[in-house]
C-alpha cells in the first residue's frame, strides 16, 4: 500500500515537473521575441526595464502609449513604416478592371508635383467592389522614392494598349489656317513649312501619321512659332 501511493506522488510530481518545463520555454521562446536572451537572466540579473527593438527600419507613424500606461499584448504600442517598400493604392471603377493585369506598367505622380513621374508596377488587383463601383489596385514603386510620404494622394496613368509609332515633340506643331506643320530645314539655314497629320498625343509626344515625309529631314523642334511670324509677316 505504501509503495502504490509513494509512486502515485512521483508521477504527480514528474507531471507537474514537465508542466512547468513546458511553461518556462514558451515564456522563454516569448522573451526572445523581444530580443531577451533567457540564459541571460537569473535571481541577480532582471531588469527593471527593457529596450524593445523594431523588426523593420523605417520610422514612427504612430504613439498610441504614454509614461506609465498599462497595456494588454493584443494592444498596439507603435505604427511603423518602411519607406523603402512603400507601395501604391490605386482607386479604379469598375468598368476599367477588365483593362488591368497583374504586372502591368503604369506612371504615378502627386498633385503637389505632377511633373514628377514614379515608375510602378501592378501587383496585386482586388475583385472586391465597393458601393461607390470602385475596386483597389495595388502597385510596387520602381526604385526608393525619399520624397513620397504614407498618405499622399497621387494620380496614375495606365498605359492600356501598347503600339509603336513615329512621334514628334508637341512644341514642333504649329497650326495655320486650320491645318498643322512642322518646319524643315532647307539649304542655307533656311526652312520650310511640310504639312503633317497628327494621331495619338501623349507625355508631350504627338504621333505623326504621314511620318515618310519627314524621312531623312531636320524638324525644327523649338521655335516652331517663331518661324510661322517670320515667315507670314513676308510679302513673298
Amino acid at each position: 500500500k505504501s509503495q502504490a501511493s509513494s509512486d502515485k506522488v512521483t508521477q504527480m510530481a514528474q507531471n507537474e515537473v514537465n508542466n512547468q518545463k513546458i511553461m518556462m520555454n514558451a515564456l522563454a521562446e516569448k522573451l526572445k521575441i523581444i530580443n531577451i536572451n533567457p540564459s541571460h537572466l537569473s535571481v541577480d540579473r532582471i531588469s527593471k526595464s527593457i529596450f524593445i527593438y523594431s523588426v523593420i527600419n523605417g520610422f514612427v507613424s504612430k504613439v498610441n502609449v504614454n509614461i506609465g500606461k498599462y497595456v494588454n499584448p493584443s494592444d498596439v504600442l507603435f505604427e511603423l513604416i518602411d519607406p523603402s517598400d512603400i507601395h501604391l493604392n490605386l482607386k479604379v471603377y469598375e468598368k476599367d478592371i477588365d483593362k488591368l493585369v497583374i504586372g502591368q506598367k503604369l506612371l504615378a505622380y502627386s498633385n503637389a508635383n505632377p511633373e514628377t513621374k514614379y515608375n510602378c508596377e501592378i501587383i496585386l488587383i482586388s475583385h472586391d467592389i465597393n458601393a461607390e463601383g470602385i475596386a483597389e489596385v495595388h502597385c510596387h514603386f520602381e526604385g526608393h522614392h525619399t520624397t513620397l510620404a504614407p498618405g499622399m494622394y497621387m494620380n496614375a496613368e495606365i498605359e492600356v494598349k501598347s503600339n509603336s509609332t513615329q512621334a514628334i515633340n508637341e512644341e514642333a506643331i504649329v497650326n495655320f489656317e486650320g491645318k498643322n506643320y512642322v518646319f524643315t530645314q532647307a539649304e542655307n539655314n533656311n526652312f520650310e513649312m511640310t504639312q503633317v497629320t497628327l494621331g495619338v498625343k501623349e507625355n508631350g509626344f504627338v504621333e505623326i501619321l504621314n511620318s515618310k515625309a519627314l524621312l531623312n529631314k531636320n524638324i525644327a523642334i523649338k521655335g516652331a512659332y517663331t518661324l510661322l511670324m517670320k515667315l507670314k509677316n513676308k510679302s513673298e
